[in-house]
């Protein structure tokens, strides 16, 4: 698939930190050879069949919660802000999911394949007492059933759960100075408006109400930034702002987090910044996703399952229209490293037995590349793109409603993550990217995968390198965004880099009784048990149970 723009390549300069040479971002680091004593960050199979999700991420239905956000350093974040409809079912929805998957696998519709996700799925609900607690839940009440969600949440989604309660006195302080004088155009409105709880108020378009609670705040900012009127005017754009996702409790911003950072792989095409070369995204800006009206399989929805088996049969989320059937989508890892013929693979990974079959080895690996490397769209691990649907709406008429954010090439992600005051650079641990043929054979490696080589390809020498949580980022651009364009905001200086842990890839391969993976019985099978939980009616007959 080809994106709406094409940037030409320029050449990087020569950058010399201390006395040893570093190259610029996206350059050559010399040795590119992968090491393999540890396992690779993927998901070892056969051959294609289609899966569920096996994990434990939330789920919204509000389109308005979840921010998608694509930013240098090739990772998406995705953040939901959980309100009391998410912590109210999440235990229901864990429980639900695997009554449908047990009653799938006891009636025969579904024989499990390749892997033993799902009863590595089922044991850590067994553990951790899920059906229990939803068997308690009336007797708990409210805020105590809430209570255990979150701690349940915490520990089957480690280090990807967080209390936030920003101190509002302090937003206050920085915010009460930048309302002084006119409050200026649309676009400094909205600048304005997104300043107040940065990261957290991300707007794109003004709409009316946010413009009058801006205007009823400005309006009592000649008190200063203490007085009370000030205060309950903030408080309310705050809640206006965020459509109540975050809410001003006891002098702080609060509500619970669920955010993910997967690595992604982005267009093998190149632009500069500065005289910087690193990789492209195709379009930047703010887009919604968008129904697939057109293509080889079952259309009209924004969840789209692909007949082309090098998808996955997993879906696919468009986001813009690239003539014919093309679309450019979030999709799985797009590409199979064949493990007796991919040549950068160590030869550690090559023969693996299978976890469901001990006696048959395993013949192909999903690794997504950190990198420059699809067509137009922007891959995700093969896990990684199943959870994000878990995550997301279930109808096509609430995922048209969600927009992702997908900055300039140059521009990072800088969010206070876990609350602590500091803003961030958003990274994560992964460190693999290698380059295909437009047949998608994977041929050759970007970079070692180790840590330091991998940062000197992805950052160049805008890189200080240290101990996980001791790294830095020297000039760090942020974009503001419109729908449909990305511009730079400002550049910090010095910006510590947060590492997120790679989070494993949980999807359980099956077969079909008596039907195709790509035949229309097998994607509606396939379609619909990714939807089961709250705010979606299962369809039994598409599941075949009735």
């Amino acid at each position: 698939m080809n994106g709406s723009r094409t940037r030409i390549a320029l050449l990087a300069a020569a950058l010399v930190v201390a006395s040893t040479p570093v190259r610029a971002a996206m350059e050559s680091q010399g040795d590119t050879s992968w090491d393999g004593k540890e396992p690779p960050q993927g998901i070892y199979f056969h051959w294609y069949e289609p899966s569920f999700y096996a994990g434990f991420a939330p789920r919204t239905q509000d389109p308005s919660r979840p921010h998608i956000e694509l930013s240098r350093g090739n990772q998406l974040r995705v953040t939901v802000p959980l309100g009391d409809a998410e912590l109210d079912t999440y235990l229901e929805d864990l429980v639900a999911r695997r009554k449908v998957y047990q009653e799938l696998i006891d009636a025969g519709v579904i024989r499990l394949s390749t892997n033993s996700e799902y009863e590595r799925f089922a044991k850590a609900l067994d553990e951790k007492g899920v059906a229990d607690l939803v068997a308690q839940k009336a007797a708990l009440g409210a805020e105590a059933y809430r209570e255990r969600s979150v701690e349940v949440m915490s520990a089957l989604n480690g280090g990807r759960v967080f209390r936030i309660a920003l101190p509002f006195d302090a937003l206050l302080a920085d915010w009460h100075p930048k309302l002084a004088g006119a409050l200026g155009s649309n676009d400094a409105k909205l600048d304005l408006v997104n300043a107040l709880v940065p990261g957290r108020i991300e707007l794109y378009e003004l709409d009316p109400d946010v413009d009058a609670a801006l205007s009823k705040a400005a309006a009592a900012a000649g008190g200063g930034p203490s007085d009370p009127a000030f205060r309950a005017a903030a408080e309310e754009l705050v809640r206006v702002a965020t459509d109540g996702h975050y809410r001003v409790e006891d002098g702080r911003v609060r509500a619970i987090e669920f955010t993910a950072i997967y690595p992604a792989g982005t267009i093998e095409g190149y632009t500069s910044y500065k005289g910087e070369r690193m990789g492209d995204f195709g379009v930047t800006g703010v887009w919604p996703l968008i129904r697939r009206t057109t293509g080889r399989g079952m259309t009209g929805m924004v969840e789209y399952l692909s007949p082309n088996p090098g998808y996955g049969f997993i879906t696919m989320l468009p986001y813009q229209f690239a003539g014919g059937i093309a679309y450019n989508a979030f999709h799985n890892a797009g590409v199979r490293a064949q493990l007796n013929s991919t040549p950068f693979l160590p030869s550690q990974w090559r023969r693996v037995p299978g976890e469901r079959e001990p006696g048959k080895s395993y013949q192909n690996l999903w690794i997504a590349s950190r990198g420059p490397t699809s067509h137009g769209c922007t891959r995700l691990g093969s896990g990684h793109m199943s959870e994000l649907a878990q995550i997301i709406p279930t109808s096509s008429d609430a995922l048209t409603k969600l927009p992702t954010y997908r900055n300039e090439p140059y521009c990072y992600d800088v969010f206070d993550i876990d609350g602590d005051g500091r803003g961030e650079v958003m990274g994560v641990q992964y460190y693999l990217a290698y380059r295909s043929t437009a047949d998608r054979i994977p041929i050759a490696t970007y970079a070692k995968n180790e840590r330091e080589p991998f940062y000197r390809w992805l950052y160049g020498s805008n890189v200080k390198l240290g101990p996980i949580g001791k790294t830095t980022l020297t000039d760090v651009p942020t974009c503001r965004f419109r729908m449909r364009d990305a511009s730079e905001a400002e550049t910090l200086r010095d910006v510590p880099l947060y590492e997120a842990a790679w989070t494993p890839e949980t999807i359980q391969f099956y077969t079909i009784r008596g039907a195709a993976p790509d035949s229309n019985p097998g994607f509606e099978l396939n379609r619909e048990i990714r939807k089961v939980g709250h705010g979606h009616t299962t369809d039994r007959k598409k599941l075949r149970l009735d």
